[in-house]
């Protein structure tokens, strides 16, 4: 990874970080076409910047750190608002919430036992990311009346739903697999 934190990649991703406050405030005072257009923005410069960062070969662990904290910052901000406002049930809501808790506590414990932590995001996992975008992008459309949804709703909740519960369980059977393996490795190495 290159060394060099200031660059355009970078900027990109900090853009998009300072973009969540507005979209959350945005929700709060349903000015639904704005919000709807600057998500999608933020959304996209999510592989704007990650192109740029390979392309220009400008990949730091800080970029990637960031790239991951604009990311959750932004899906959790405006489900969590779109969710206040009742335009996301709340048995959604929930399980995309339980999926990230789970996989954060999860990645800690792997950590605190294994000492070490090596994130691989699955197909899965990215699909999960995508799905949720997705969904928070056509309801944002719907409510700035860019879309109609209506009948696509109850089918898109339950989709993301699946996704978020399949991941879920994903993660938990590769993390648990991951503690299995260093366990044994532990133990042959103190015999």
């Amino acid at each position: 990874m290159n060394g060099r934190v200031l660059n355009l990649p970078n900027a990109i991703t900090l853009l998009r970080l300072a973009a969540v406050p507005v979209v959350g405030w945005l929700i709060l005072h349903e000015r639904w076409e704005a919000a709807c257009w600057l998500f999608l923005a933020a959304a996209v410069s999510d592989g704007i910047d990650g192109l740029l960062a390979r392309w220009l070969n400008q990949m730091t662990q800080l970029g990637a750190a960031l790239d991951s904290i604009a990311d959750k910052a932004l899906g959790l901000v405006t489900l969590v608002m779109l969710t206040i406002e009742e335009a996301i049930p709340m048995w959604v809501t929930l399980a995309i919430l339980l999926r990230d808790t789970i996989i954060v506590l999860g990645a800690l414990s792997y950590r605190g036992m294994a000492g070490h932590l090596e994130i691989h995001p699955t197909w899965l996992g990215k699909t999960h990311m995508f799905a949720e975008f997705a969904m928070l992008a056509l309801v944002l459309g719907g409510l700035a009346e860019l879309l109609v949804l209506e009948d696509w709703r109850l089918p898109l909740f339950a989709i993301v739903f699946g996704i978020a519960v399949a991941s879920g369980v994903q993660y938990v059977w590769i993390w648990s697999a991951k503690a299995r393996r260093e366990r044994a490795a532990a133990h042959l190495k103190h015999q």
